[in-house]
């Protein structure tokens, strides 16, 4: 009797054990996490004013929910998510990183468009002319007929200006 109990016993401690483990949330739990606290970090990235430990939980989210769900259509919508606070948090490289992760993984994204474009402002701005060139190059072979295209165009060409010549430049247009 005794030697039937002590299997028992340990079976019974290794199920309970398993139960008071974490419990990993649910893709609905994740979601809303994520739309709780989303809306006023990325309203905060258009002021560059984002609070890091909120963006760094925001992006850990995100990334979570993306590589946990890579097939819900949600997934891309929260990448994006992460790279628009990234780039509001300056992490150029972050934001690339998830910006590239939607081009490659969802050619079918809604707004894909806004990621290329998005990506190439980014990379302009942080001085990484060469990137942003490269940004802006895929966003036109992409979307050759975009209402963006034709700006586009006519920016390349500044991105080879130094910032002397780009003000000069800017001053001539005004006059």
């Amino acid at each position: 009797m005794k030697k039937s109990i002590i299997p028992f016993a340990i079976a019974l401690l290794a199920i309970t054990a398993c139960d008071n483990a974490p419990q990993e949330p649910t893709r609905d739990e994740l979601a809303q996490t994520i739309d709780s606290i989303e809306k006023p970090l990325i309203e905060a990235t258009s002021l560059e004013s984002v609070d890091t430990a909120q963006g760094n939980n925001l992006i850990d989210l995100c990334l979570k929910f993306a590589d946990s769900y890579p097939t819900d259509t949600l997934a891309p919508v929260y990448l994006q998510s992460a790279a628009q606070v990234a780039c509001g948090m300056g992490l150029i490289d972050d934001m690339s990183a998830y910006y590239d992760r939607i081009i490659d993984n969802y050619p079918d994204y809604a707004r894909l468009d806004e990621c290329y474009y998005a990506k190439g402002i980014a990379l302009d701005n942080a001085g990484r002319k060469e990137e942003a060139r490269k940004a802006y190059i895929e966003f036109l072979n992409e979307f050759p007929d975009h209402f963006l295209a034709e700006d586009i165009r006519r920016a390349l060409p500044l991105l080879d200006m130094s910032d002397e010549m780009l003000l000069k430049h800017l001053k001539e247009i005004e006059h």
